[in-house]
């Protein structure tokens, strides 16, 4: 069966894709010239840079500049993928790789992981951690090292797979598309290579503070990524159950704080916490104020930061694995009811109280999962570093750490799935408010069933890529009937709905206002003054680009890719970790024994 190309909606032209290749190329031209040149002992200009750095820091040459770069690298990412998200609702979808000046920051960020990793794979020379990689004879890199390029690849691959999945589905203008999560994931699981190489560099040389406070920022970041995911919900265009975003918050801060308190000591949840409030607020001002974007909101994780705190205190470190399991049950009850009021008071989307007895639920289970999921890579972590303690068996801890994977992911892959019960309707009132070239009106909704939204997670009226982005909530004004608390643009580019979110998972809109798009064959859509509408799948709104004629199996197909794709960097991340992790063993049971001889031969 052929399946024709969608039409221009986002795809690439052919100087685009020239100019990604090109850098591409260039980047790795130059990088293959640094790694045959450090490795036939030529002098390089990165070499002696590296060389400068390590004096200072008291660091092998190989983890001189990766810190750094990696930092920059994460932070343009991070900003770029926030600053295109605001672009996509406020004015719609762009023309292809570079179609806005928002990816340019991305697509040089991931250029920037990759190079991070290639650098101590170049580098490399002794002094290199207990357990490494043999590339060739004389010729071994660290764990981190090929962590991190492997990651940094994942993300890189996703830029030019993210046109050819426009061309097969049309545009999926949500964050959750697959080639979006491969690219954002990848940069996302390269902090934990980072942290990995930290781990590596304290088993040669010792930690000091300039390290612990690297390590501070590394956790901020990973705080600050994985609020990546929750963008949507953040800037109230959420296009998958409300339910996700405190499992989301949950697995993040659990995992994240565990992993830190139990490496570091007291207060260290509050560094990375600050780290995290810093950058993340600046993020959102400078999209928000000198780029005149949607200003992002964001979770606090203050109440979760002194949860892990306050157990860590009660329960001691020793057993991180009943830290981890203890703070994250705190966190899925304590935290998810603070960042409950939080929404009350700043969130874009408010959390009815109707979603809490299933939030605390899940949050539950995610957070006991994701503190198993943070004791493992912190024991982990630990062992590369060449730590020496009572601790479970090394199997029994790969299998909390396991178990707690599994608790997180059975439980977003639960509530992940999206319906559309049919059975709906409405009938529309517009309250003319401007007439002419930009007329407005106030929306009035009167359901059929009066009980529709009754209980709902959200009822909202909302108009997006026209040049802005607006959302009013709906005010009961009658049984059954309710009125936009403001009026609604009917013109231009403008896409005016009526979004519904009832019960667990059901997510239905009604079209109000849509200008007619050439460009994907899709008429004009506007609904006049007592017109009845039919409430459809939010999918079919929120993503108009999006094709529907494609056959199923190529949907489950590419889902089933991100799916072995996001198994592959996970088992790559367990499998490099867990190296890493029995060399450290290997190496302080070395120094165990020759202290042991030491002390026989003296006494």
């Amino acid at each position: 069966m052929t399946v024709p190309l969608a039409a221009s909606t986002g795809t690439a032209s052919f100087d685009q894709i020239a100019i990604v290749s090109g850098l591409v190329a260039l980047l790795y031209v130059a990088l293959a010239v640094l790694l045959w040149r450090e490795r036939t002992g030529r002098v390089t200009l990165v070499g002696r840079l590296a060389d400068t750095i390590g004096r200072l820091d008291g660091v092998p040459r190989w983890a001189a500049l990766t810190p750094y770069l990696h930092a920059v690298s994460l932070l343009s990412c991070a900003f770029g993928v926030w600053w295109d998200i605001a672009v996509h609702i406020d004015k719609g979808r762009d023309t292809g790789p570079f179609g806005t000046p928002a990816h340019y920051p991305i697509f040089f960020g991931i250029l920037g992981v990759i190079v991070a990793g290639v650098l101590p794979i170049a580098l490399a020379r002794k002094p290199l951690p207990a357990r490494t990689i043999k590339l060739t004879t004389g010729w071994r890199i660290p764990c981190s090292a090929a962590l991190v390029t492997f990651c940094g690849t994942f993300a890189l691959v996703g830029f030019p797979l993210d046109d050819v999945w426009h061309r097969l589905f049309g545009e999926d203008v949500t964050l959750w598309g697959p080639t979006h999560l491969l690219m954002i994931g990848g940069v996302v699981l390269s902090i934990f290579a980072r942290l990995l190489a930290s781990a590596e560099v304290e088993q040669l040389v010792g930690t000091n503070k300039r390290r612990r406070f690297h390590d501070v920022v590394a956790v901020g970041a990973l705080l600050i990524a994985w609020d990546l995911f929750s963008t949507e919900f953040n800037y109230g265009v959420p296009q998958f159950p409300l339910i996700l975003q405190p499992i989301l918050i949950v697995f993040g801060s659990a995992l994240a704080f565990t992993l830190i308190r139990s490496r570091m000591g007291r207060g260290s949840t509050f560094a990375a916490l600050a780290v995290y409030l810093v950058i993340r607020g600046g993020i959102a001002w400078a999209v928000d104020q000198p780029l005149g974007e949607i200003l992002g909101h964001f979770p606090l994780l203050m109440v979760e930061a002194v949860l892990v705190e306050l157990t860590a205190l009660a329960l001691g470190t020793q057993n991180r694995f009943r830290l981890g399991a203890v703070a994250g049950v705190l966190i899925g009850t304590v935290g998810v009811l603070a960042e409950y009021g939080w929404s009350q008071v700043w969130m874009p989307i408010r959390w009815p109280s109707t979603l809490l007895p299933s939030a605390l639920g899940f949050g539950v289970v995610a957070g006991i999962g994701a503190g198993l999921v943070g004791a493992w890579l912190a024991t982990r972590f630990a062992e590369v570093a060449g730590e020496v303690r009572p601790a479970p068996p090394v199997r029994r801890t790969h299998q909390l750490g396991a178990v707690g994977l599994v608790a997180v992911l059975g439980v977003v892959f639960f509530c992940v799935p999206r319906s559309a019960e049919p059975g709906v309707t409405a009938t529309i009132g517009l309250e003319r408010v401007a007439n002419g070239a930009e007329p407005t009106a106030y929306v009035t909704v009167k359901l059929d069933p009066v009980d529709a939204a009754v209980g709902a997670r959200w009822f909202e009226a909302m108009a997006w890529q026209g040049g802005g982005f607006e959302t009013h909530p709906l005010q009961k004004i009658a049984d059954g009937t309710y009125r936009s608390i403001d009026p609604l643009p009917l013109y231009g580019k403008w896409k005016s709905m009526i979004r519904l979110h009832q019960g667990q998972r059901d997510l239905v809109s009604a079209w109000v206002y849509a200008p007619e798009d050439a460009a994907i064959q899709k008429p004009a859509i506007q609904v006049s003054d007592g017109q009845v509408v039919e409430f459809v799948s939010e999918q079919l709104v929120l993503r108009r680009e999006e094709r529907t004629d494609v056959p199923r199996w190529m949907w489950n197909g590419g889902y089933a890719l991100l799916a072995v794709v996001g198994a592959l960097e996970i088992l790559g991340i367990a499998w490099l970790v867990g190296r890493g992790a029995r060399g450290g063993r290997m190496r302080a049971a070395h120094l165990l024994e020759q202290d042991a001889k030491r002390e026989k031969e003296i006494a």
